[in-house]
């Protein structure tokens, strides 16, 4: 097998990144077409895995910001997508080299010395199906031992015109330094135009377009994730009572994608981000021998924030018509509470090894460290709507932003900002921020200038801490006040009307439901576990 295309580079000097869900849909398709697509009901069929295109802004952010920060040509980028077909996965990664080639015609132009050295940018995508379990094992599999095809940039010294540098090279993935959990489906099927119009009355403008509740869902969608079939023919009022079941065969849908299967991925990864085992000796860009934790980060979303949206009585959002939402909130939860003291007694059996699988006998010496980011509001056709519509909540979204609305990113590559962030800053910036605890999210400044804000959320707050309501950010204690602008990182600015300051009682309660949701997911990872496994026969 051919060395890999970072072969003559130290180990910290490589950064190996994965990003679910990077379709790349949205460009093949015209607003129209894939409108019609969702009044033809193919919501469940390939095209309604994240169409909204943030996964592929994600991948165009990484590639800027990392040349940015790491100008060296000796640093090396593997970046990782993952899609559910084999054609999606090819133009997705057709669409990152165009635009990496386009980027560095760009740098020429500029300064005819500048170059952002992209063959030291290497790019890979596999199929991944999160509501198919079997598929996401083996998609784990295949990065924990196989060799993948790794697509490399142009060499500096090829005309810009020129064809790509080689074929793919075949090469095996050492380790995961993030994983960036983006890939989701909403499960709304159409805009309720009297609750629109109802809320631009009662909460204006800006606050109906930054936490809508114009969105309608069918609620009952189930998935058989040993096949990845849509669960049809099962009434709404026993869709809840089927999920609990002992034994059950299916799961909610919108659960499995948003939240389940990537929880069983991340697990099956571990032998790739937990620094000290066989496969992962050291961190992103560090020298040190054992290197800082790798990095889980949830992408979540701006309209997670309330009690009202989890319910342990229906844990996977079947029985409610805001399963998108519900889903999200048990994202914050996982993430902000996973090491709390509280909590680690069910969340740390999901950071062992799994004694069935030879490559996680290795010692664990620094488990992963989960993160959780949202990407603002971003214009998607993850929401049904017609083209024409569309357009105009785009233009809304545009405007709300102008009226001082800093969760209006609009686009997918300004949304992409909170997640990139916590994936390229150094470890001790992360910690003095208590980054594990905090929900980062992407926004702008009225002008479109991209900012990372931290996020509230009901029972925890900003930071899991009382009495923060009031904040306006402390040049002397928060670094972020160094490079964004202090006035947009006022705790105030970008709440839901209707929230309420956290007390002591509230953020308890909070840590006893992650405690709690903790227990059950580890409860569902065992179950399905032990199916998937005498499926696939391991």
């Amino acid at each position: 097998m051919s060395k890999a295309p970072w072969g003559d580079s130290s180990p910290e000097d490589q950064l190996f990144v994965l990003v679910t869900g990077a379709n790349r849909e949205i460009e093949q398709r015209g607003q129209e077409q894939l409108y019609q697509a969702h009044m033809r009901k193919e919501r469940n069929t390939d095209i309604s895995y994240n169409l909204s295109g943030i996964g592929l802004g994600i991948g165009q952010r990484f590639i800027d910001e990392f040349a940015a920060i790491y100008p060296s040509p000796t640093t090396h980028l593997t970046l990782i997508t993952t899609t559910r077909t084999a054609a999606k996965s090819h133009a997705t990664t057709k669409a990152l080299r165009r635009y990496l080639d386009q980027q560095e015609d760009g740098a020429r132009v500029t300064n005819q010395k500048r170059t952002l050295f992209p063959n030291r940018i290497h790019l890979a995508s596999i199929e991944l199906d999160l509501c198919n379990l079997p598929s996401v094992y083996a998609a784990a599999e295949r990065l924990k031992s196989e060799p993948i095809e790794i697509v490399t940039g142009l060499t500096p010294s090829v005309a810009p015109t020129a064809s790509p540098s080689g074929p793919p090279v075949p090469a095996v993935i050492p380790r995961l330094d993030s994983v960036i959990f983006n890939a989701g489906i909403g499960g709304w099927t159409q805009l309720n135009w009297s609750n629109l119009v109802k809320s631009f009355f009662a909460s204006g403008f800006v606050h109906a377009t930054t936490f809508p509740t114009c969105k309608d869902a069918t609620g009952g969608l189930l998935v058989d994730p040993l096949t990845g079939k849509e669960v049809k023919g099962v009434a709404e009022s026993d869709a809840v009572e089927l999920a609990n079941k002992q034994g059950t065969t299916v799961l909610g849908q919108v659960f499995c994608a948003n939240v389940f299967g990537h929880y069983l991925f991340a697990h099956e990864l571990l032998p790739l981000l937990s620094t000290g085992s066989a496969s992962a000796v050291t961190g992103p860009l560090k020298g040190s021998a054992k290197g800082p934790a790798a990095r889980i980060i949830w992408e979540s979303s701006i309209e997670s924030m309330c009690w009202k949206y989890l319910s342990m009585d229906d844990f996977q959002g079947v029985g409610t018509i805001t399963a998108y939402e519900s889903s999200k909130r048990l994202t914050d939860l996982l993430s902000l509470t996973a090491d709390l003291d509280g909590v680690k007694a069910y969340s740390a059996s999901f950071f062992e090894g799994d004694s069935k699988d030879e490559k996680s006998k290795a010692p664990i010496i620094v488990p992963p460290a989960t993160y959780v980011t949202h990407p603002g509001i971003v214009c998607s056709t993850l929401f049904p709507l017609h083209w024409i519509i569309f357009y105009l909540y785009q233009l809304g979204m545009y405007i709300s932003r102008v009226f001082g609305s800093p969760w209006h990113p609009v686009t997918p590559y300004k949304g992409a900002a909170a997640a990139v962030w916590v994936a390229l800053q150094e470890q001790p910036a992360l910690d003095v921020l208590d980054a594990r605890h905090v929900k980062w999210g992407a926004g702008t400044t009225w002008t479109g200038s991209p900012i990372v804000k931290r996020t509230e959320v009901e029972g925890w707050g900003w930071r899991g801490k009382v009495n923060e309501e009031q904040y306006r950010g402390d040049k002397q204690t928060d670094p972020l006040v160094n490079t964004f602008r202090t006035s947009y990182l006022r705790n105030s600015l970008g709440r839901r009307e209707d929230s309420v300051a956290l007390t002591a009682e509230r953020r308890q309660e909070f840590e006893v439901l992650g405690r709690d949701c903790w227990r059950e997911m580890e409860r569902l990872r065992l179950e399905w576990d032990a199916k998937v496994r005498k499926i696939i026969g391991r």
